[in-house]
């Protein structure tokens, strides 16, 4: 069915002439009048017709179909109206109840809506009755607390305070008992914050806080105190701007001047009449009155902040300094500070840019221009550890209210920062010129003739020149930082001019004869940086007028010059410490094979066999070069350490070199032991003490022990193996007594004695020396285990002292 409904529907739609009777915005007369314009009104009532009787015949059936259920919805919807019309019914019943209840309440709402107004009314009266009687009495007690004159002031503001809060919560006006006291309540309280107001400012400038406690707390119970410490920091700022513009106005130094008949001419500047001296007379004269009222109102500045850290609220226990958060206030000091820091920087750049004299001044003259601020900072420090230690010992903390004192003062060293730069225009140009005349005064040590250096008069003169620029900073630590630090470059200066005039290249290394020219100059130019280091430590690191910053700031350029210096020497030494090893590395041309021509020579006659030719060598060569050469340096303790560490290393070298010596006899030992107490006496000029050589000098002795042992021996580890003399080196000796065809570690590397020392140089591990050694003796064991050949007791002993040995390292 209900594919045949829509079939007749789709019909319709089909057919462009009935498809508008579709639409939901059908138009019936629109419709009739196209059709009537239309040629085929015929054919379009044709199509009407036939579209009416396919709907009736649609709706016929679907009537037929859906009988039953038409039937149904039928009695159903009489079943309705049989409730509505009870419904209605009921609700008509339930109307004239509630009119009923209505009735019944709205008089007794009235009633009550009539009470709850009158007593409203009675209440707000009763309440208003009693602020005007509270207003009264206060009244009264403002005339009688008056009476008692100052001494009752705060009473009497606290008396305001209340009657400000009774006429904020309560409309009073129109009340005529209110009204007459108000003029003369108003005339009371402006009288009140005048007194207060002079309390104030005469407890400030007297520093009271007496009285300065007793007007802040006339101003916290007005509700004035934050507006109040503003206006008094305002008034600071005027104070410090109008102290800083008068102290260093170039129109009023004129005026003071002219009065006193010392203007000359008008103009600033000198002349002979000494008028440039009468000018920076007075104004350092002003500078330092001005530093004096920059500290007075800083102090004034420190009471206020003082008292209002210890007054407090009676009944928050807040103190003041903190209930005044929101505003400048509760960074009092830090901002005075900052104020006093600020105007410096901004009038004395004006000051410096209207008169050339005063640029003048503040540039050449900076060091006295900072220490003259400098000193107005001590004392701002000093007023701050006193208060800081008066409060620790009552108790009572006003630098940590809330917050810390650091965050509320700021710390010494901001302070002095900021100090430092507001002023640091000036400090450039003065460092810019400091540097400028140091510079020429190196440049001038110099500036005669490259091939002349300086004489020890201008060295002097130059370092007490040094001195004088860096006396100049007194007890002012960034001064002195700042004068160190240019001086410091003054010296860097100094040690690269000095480093430019050394010669280098072999000429300057030749140590065959007396110092040629070149050594000389070198040597020349050593004691000059030994003069100027050593005139440095008296003046500059040792001297107590200098402050240790400045003092460290110096000493690490001094360590520059010594470095230097000690890098020239050097050079030479290490020359000399090369030819004593090859002298030493010569020992292998000698001849240790001869006998001993008594088999029972002892080693107390030792000393009668004549030492090895090197050894003569090295007795001639140290003694002449010490004399030529190294007597000629003035630093003679720079030089100790040095001459020190070649005697050290000629013995270490030596010993290594004796136990290399093969093949040794008991003539040859004899011989070495004469060469050992030989090279003790060749090693004196430079080193007088050869017990002082340490480890190196222990070897010596104890290898002089170890000479005459019987090769078993060794196994029973002697005094002095492994801890004094390494095992390398007794196994290297212990090689002299094997048969030529058991080679020693270097022969089998086709290595020369030389060779083999600077491989040991460059092995300084005995693990790594040892398996060195082993891998030679596993050679020759292997090689006579092919061969079928017996094994000389050497190598049993060899093997197993190496076996010892590597267990002892491991």
């Amino acid at each position: 069915m209900a594919a045949t409904s829509l079939q007749v529907l789709s019909d319709l739609a089909t057919d462009d002439s009935l498809q508008p009777l579709l639409g939901e915005d059908f138009d019936p007369k629109g419709f009739a009048s196209q059709a009537i314009q239309c040629q085929t009104v015929g054919e379009l009532l044709h199509k009407l017709m036939r579209g009416i009787s396919e709907l009736d015949n649609e709706l016929y059936t679907q009537v037929v179909t859906h009988y039953e259920d038409l039937l149904s919805q039928a009695t159903g919807i009489e079943a309705l109206e049989g409730v509505l019309k009870m419904m209605q019914s009921r609700i008509d019943s339930l109307t004239t109840a509630v009119d009923r209840i209505s009735t019944k309440i709205i008089d007794p709402y009235q009633k009550i809506l009539s009470r709850t107004a009158q007593l409203a009314r009675l209440q707000s009266a009763c309440d208003l009755l009693r602020t005007v009687i509270r207003m009264m009495y206060l009244t009264k007690r403002v005339k009688t607390l008056m009476q008692g004159g100052i001494k009752e002031i705060t009473k009497v503001a606290q008396t305001f305070n209340e009657i400000d809060q009774l006429m904020e919560g309560h409309n009073l006006a129109g009340i005529e008992v209110i009204d007459n006291e108000k003029a003369w309540l108003q005339r009371v309280r402006r009288e009140i914050e005048s007194q207060a107001k002079k309390m104030l400012i005469q407890g400030l400038e007297h520093l009271n806080p007496t009285h300065v406690g007793v007007a802040l707390q006339v101003f916290y119970n007005l509700s004035q105190l934050e507006a109040t410490i503003v206006v008094v920091l305002g008034s600071y700022r005027d104070a410090v701007q109008h102290e800083i513009q008068n102290a260093i106005d170039p129109s009023t130094l004129l005026q003071t001047l002219s009065g006193n008949g010392n203007s000359n001419g008008g103009r600033f500047g000198g002349g002979a009449s000494g008028g440039g001296a009468n000018w920076k007379g007075l104004l350092w004269s002003r500078l330092e009155k001005l530093s004096g009222a920059l500290m007075k109102i800083y102090k004034q500045a420190h009471q206020l902040e003082v008292v209002l850290s210890k007054k407090r609220d009676p009944s928050t226990q807040i103190t003041f300094l903190s209930s005044i958060n929101g505003s400048e206030a509760h960074k009092l000091l830090q901002c005075f500070w900052n104020t006093i820091t600020d105007n410096i920087s901004i009038e004395f750049s004006t000051a410096a840019k209207a008169s050339a004299f005063l640029n003048q001044a503040f540039e050449n003259d900076y060091p006295k221009l900072l220490l003259i601020f400098n000193d107005l900072l001590s004392q701002v420090e000093q007023l701050r550890s006193q208060s800081e230690t008066q409060s620790r010992s009552s108790g009572i903390s006003f630098l940590n209210s809330q917050t810390s004192g650091t965050q509320t003062l700021g710390s010494a060293q901001q302070r002095q920062d900021a100090l430092v730069k507001s002023l640091s225009q000036f400090e450039k140009v003065f460092t810019t010129r400091l540097f400028t005349r140091l510079s020429e005064s190196v440049n001038q040590l110099f500036a005669s003739s490259p091939r002349n250096l300086p004489k020890e008069d201008e060295i002097l003169s130059f370092v007490q020149l040094l001195t004088g620029e860096l006396n100049l900073c007194g007890s002012c630590v960034p001064l002195a930082e700042l004068l160190a630090s240019t001086v410091s470059k003054a010296v860097q200066l100094f040690n690269v001019k000095c480093e430019q005039l050394v010669i280098t290249g072999k000429v300057t290394l030749q140590v065959s004869g007396p110092p040629n020219s070149s050594q000389q100059r070198n040597i020349a130019i050593v004691n000059i940086l030994d003069q100027f280091e050593t005139l440095s430590h008296e003046h500059f690191i040792n001297s107590s007028s200098l402050l240790e910053i400045g003092k460290k700031r110096i000493s690490s350029v001094i360590e520059e010059t010594h470095s230097v210096k000690v890098g020239i020497i050097q050079l030479f030494v290490d020359e000399v410490q090369t030819v004593m090893e090859a002298m030493v590395a010569s020992m292998h041309k000698e001849n240790f094979t001869e006998q001993a021509k008594m088999s029972q020579l002892s080693r107390r006659e030792s000393t009668d066999v004549p030492c090895s030719g090197f050894i003569r060598e090295m007795l001639s060569f140290t003694t002449r070069i010490f004399q030529e050469h190294f007597s000629l340096f003035s630093c003679q303790d720079d030089l100790s350490p040095l001459l020190r560490g070649v005697a050290s290393r000629t013995l270490e070298v030596y010993v290594r070199h004796v136990c290399l010596i093969r093949p040794l006899t008991d003539g040859g030992k004899m011989k070495i032991t004469s060469d050992m107490a030989q090279i003790e006496l060749a090693l004196i000029p430079f080193c007088p003490k050869t017990t002082e050589l340490g480890h190196p000098h222990k070897m010596l002795r104890s290898l002089r022990r170890l000479l005459f042992l019987a090769p078993d021996n060794f196994l029973s580890q002697p005094a002095g193996v492994g801890d004094i003399i390494p095992h390398s080196y007794v196994l290297n000796l212990l090689f002299s007594y094997a048969p030529p065809e058991m080679k020693s570690p270097h022969q089998v590397q086709s290595w020369s004695e030389q060779d083999y020392s600077v491989w040991m140089d460059n092995r300084k591990q005995e693990k790594d020396r040892l398996a060195f050694i082993q891998a030679t003796l596993s050679s020759y064991s292997k090689k006579l285990h092919n061969s079928n050949e017996p094994w000389p007791q050497i190598l049993t002993i060899m093997t197993q002292l190496l076996t010892n040995a590597q267990e002892t390292i491991n």
